[in-house]
């Protein structure tokens, strides 16, 4: 099992490389153009930004996943701001990992993490976004989220169809990635 700790800014660089890594792992079903375009430059400067920003002093937690002090995945959560998912209060934002350090328990470890977070500053009902040719909104489901909406978001122009997803009951949630984290174990 992986360690997962509160990013730095000095993890921006390698929160960036894995951040590139895994979108092009992940959504090779996307244009090229959208692809090129979210590469390492661009990432560091998102990632810079939201250091820059103060975003955590704004009910953002940004953290890392290391495997022997080395960052190898990162997930990150905000309070919601879309006004198409009614009633959601927090996003589970991003969950990245690298390929080769997938395992069972490191996506729950992320939910369980995210999900603490903002239930613990009142940011529940939760929601997250799941692009629709990525099969990882199932996965969602099997936890209890609801696809509330499918709607296409703009990248670089291209309409990419996604699903956003709310979960109404995040104690349970919680209590249901404890579980599968202590299976993991």
């Amino acid at each position: 099992m992986l360690n997962i700790r509160v990013a730095t800014q000095d993890d921006v660089a390698d929160i960036a490389e894995i951040h590139e890594i895994c979108w092009r792992h992940a959504y090779g079903f996307m244009p090229e153009e959208v692809l090129s375009n979210r590469d390492r430059s661009y990432r560091f400067h998102q990632w810079q930004r939201w250091f820059d920003e103060d975003r955590p002093n704004k009910n953002e937690a940004l953290f890392v996943f290391e495997d022997n002090n080395k960052p190898v995945g990162f997930c990150m959560c905000k309070p919601n701001d879309d006004d198409m998912l009614i009633g959601a209060k927090g996003e589970l934002h991003a969950l990245y990992v690298l390929p080769e350090y997938r395992t069972f328990g490191v996506s729950y470890l992320a939910i369980s993490t995210l999900s603490k977070y903002l239930v613990e500053r009142g940011l529940a009902p939760l929601c997250c976004w799941a692009f629709q040719e990525n099969k990882i909104w199932r996965w969602y489901e099997r936890l209890g989220f609801k696809r509330m909406i499918a709607r296409n978001r703009r990248i670089n122009n291209v309409d990419v169809p996604e699903f956003g997803m709310v979960h109404f009951e995040p104690n349970k949630l919680i209590e249901l990635t404890e579980r599968q984290l202590h299976r993991a174990n």
